[in-house]
């Protein structure tokens, strides 16, 4: 869908990042399992080894070994990492990883890369933190071609240009079960280098933080990088989103006040992660079910063809956002 085609909220394919911080396992499981009960489209997975909401130190859920779990409790539900850093994983082995999680899942994975962004977490973990950002976005290129080639290739041979790996009559088997592989996704708004090797490389790019109308010109940018228009009819479009959903408008504003409260500072923002976490809530559809279609039928007729919602209730017990949304978005 263009930025000048109109469309519904129920348009979209409606996927949950699911509470992978501060919570265990079965939580996650359970909340997986609830989505696909419920009838979404996919569920994600973030790549952190420390929380970037809230005290650094509250309890991460891995991504991948997480992913796994996920694909072997679900059935139909598709899965997905949002977004996977291009830095913390050799690319030899994340398409070995990747390609056990899509034959786990029979063929339902999703994978997002990043360039990466959160440089306490590279310090503190020991991976170099390379700035300016294009020369960790020109690793994240060479890291999709390689995955694409172990993939599609009997064997494949690699001379790193930006990353310092060569593959010699390299392979992955088994390889995955979809065909050509895995649907890839790029994550990150910048447009001379993360939105061209989108057009470049990728079948689905992914931002957030972002009112319509900047995905919009977002999107704008992506098309003309494009070498045609059939080249940006490909891209699936997606937004990740933080909702918070009530019976009633002030519910959800509660809901949304109290999160704040909990995880962002009385003086304001100071730091990054702070600063990306306030311009998630700023965005946040919030309100009743019908008011959140009506704020996501504003992304849709951006061109947005698929949202990953951040549903922070959604571990709650006995909290019912996840089924307030469904019965609106998914009917």
């Amino acid at each position: 869908m263009s930025a000048d085609e109109s469309g519904s909220a129920t348009d979209l394919d409606v996927g949950l990042i699911l509470p992978q911080y501060g919570t265990e396992m079965g939580t996650v499981r359970d909340a997986a399992l609830e989505a696909e009960s419920l009838g979404y489209d996919a569920v994600w997975l973030e790549d952190h080894f420390q929380s970037w909401i809230g005290d650094p130190r509250r309890g991460v859920n891995e991504c991948w070994t997480t992913l796994s779990a996920v694909a072997e409790a679900t059935d139909r539900i598709r899965l997905g990492t949002l977004v996977t850093s291009q830095s913390y994983r050799h690319p030899a082995l994340l398409a070995k990883m990747a390609a056990q999680v899509d034959r786990i899942s029979d063929g339902r994975l999703e994978i997002g890369l990043g360039g990466g962004w959160y440089a306490d977490e590279y310090d503190r973990f020991g991976y170099e933190f390379r700035e300016p950002p294009a020369e960790r976005l020109r690793r994240l290129a060479e890291t999709v071609e390689i995955l694409q080639g172990l993939w599609t290739e009997e064997t494949y041979s690699h001379e790193g240009e930006h990353l310092e790996i060569d593959l010699k009559e390299a392979f992955c088997e088994p390889q995955p079960v979809q065909e050509p592989h895995p649907p890839i996704w790029i994550g990150g708004g910048g447009e001379d280098f993360t939105l061209r090797y989108t057009a470049d490389l990728a079948d689905g790019w992914n931002y957030g933080t972002l009112e319509p109308a900047d995905f919009a010109e977002k999107l704008d940018v992506l098309r003309e990088h494009c070498e045609s228009e059939d080249r940006y009819d490909e891209i699936r479009k997606s937004a990740e989103l933080f909702v918070f959903v009530g019976e009633t408008t002030d519910a959800a504003e509660d809901k949304r006040e109290a999160f704040r409260s909990e995880f962002l500072p009385d003086d304001g923002p100071s730091e990054p992660r702070e600063f990306f976490l306030a311009g998630y809530l700023e965005t946040a559809p919030t309100g009743t079910p019908a008011d959140v279609r009506e704020s996501l039928a504003d992304y849709a007729d951006a061109g947005i063809e698929e949202v990953m919602l951040a549903v922070p209730d959604a571990a709650a017990d006995e909290d019912e956002s996840l089924s307030l949304l469904a019965e609106e978005l998914l009917a």
